[in-house]
């Protein structure tokens, strides 16, 4: 997903006027914009490393997801940073405010607007939930491994 909006972010730098770039962009922008921001914000990450971290994590995850009990502390961290992040950007975007209400009178601007599309996404609902979902597989099965034994 975070992949996904990095390359959106590449499609509206080529063609800003495409209607599909703006979507995809509007669309994934509340659910993936501060993940990619922090990973973007880390000293010496550009676009394209970015873009090859996020693609190995999905990597990665698929690759966890075919043989689950092979690695199971590696799927456990691994759900588990994707959850983080998942919630991460789901409550930064729902926080993040923009307005002038700090520069001007606070009596006559009461409250913040918002330039961001609701955080409450149905895309950014159904992501956590897939992703908490896995955190509980995780759990599951490590409870389950104990009780085997």
């Amino acid at each position: 997903m975070a992949a996904a909006f990095l390359a959106s972010m590449v499609l509206l730098a080529y063609y800003p006027a495409s209607e599909f770039s703006w979507w995809l962009y509007m669309t994934i922008l509340p659910v993936m914009r501060e993940p990619v921001f922090i990973l973007l914000a880390v000293p010496g990450v550009g676009l394209w490393s970015a873009a090859v971290i996020l693609v190995l994590a999905a990597l990665l995850g698929i690759l966890l997801a075919i043989r689950p009990d092979r690695y199971p502390r590696t799927r456990f961290i691994h759900a588990h940073v994707a959850l983080i992040a998942t919630a991460l950007g789901m409550v930064r975007a729902a926080i993040a405010q923009a307005g002038v209400s700090g520069l001007s009178l606070p009596q006559v601007l009461r409250g913040d607007w918002s330039f961001l599309p609701p955080a409450y996404s149905p895309l950014g609902s159904a992501l956590f939930v897939v992703v908490l979902a896995a955190c509980a597989c995780c759990h599951f099965a490590i409870i389950r491994r104990i009780r085997v034994r």
